[in-house]
């Protein structure tokens, strides 16, 4: 549903309009379409997101990059930190990162990197080793 009011385009001084449209995320050549509430071109097709349609953009994304490099979802995160039997915070702290990471990976606002991908695999698929991670914190 559109809404009456309108803007200038920051891009090409067309008109803008609220309403909802496809959106196309791009990351190294794969695409992935959202439906998003925003201010949207008439002109260049330039769209303007806030709020609730932002953060849903921004988790898409996150979720795309995640595919196209092959590392854990945000999903998939939380599900090796619980399976290894650690807090959020725990887990930042024994296996890097720092005390938030773990929540910004699990909400999905930020990727998981290659190497910590890596790693959560390789945990997940023999949680013992996680006491060798934790040992040299107990001495500290």
């Amino acid at each position: 549903m559109a809404s009456k009011e309108k803007r200038p385009c920051p891009e090409c001084d067309g008109v803008m309009r609220q309403e909802e449209r496809d959106d196309v995320l791009t990351y190294k050549g794969r695409e992935k379409v959202i439906r998003s509430f925003g201010w949207w071109c008439a002109e260049c097709g330039e769209g303007i997101l806030d709020g609730e349609a932002l953060a849903k953009s921004e988790k898409a994304f996150v979720e795309l990059k995640s595919e196209v490099d092959e590392v854990l979802t945000s999903s998939q995160v939380a599900e090796v930190r619980q399976k290894l039997g650690l807090s959020q915070r725990e887990a930042g702290k024994v296996l890097g990162g720092g005390p938030r990471s773990f929540q910004k990976y699990e909400a999905g606002a930020q990727p998981v990197s290659t190497p910590m991908s890596n790693l959560l695999r390789l945990l997940a698929n023999d949680p013992g080793r996680l006491r060798e991670l934790q040992e040299p914190l107990k001495k500290a």
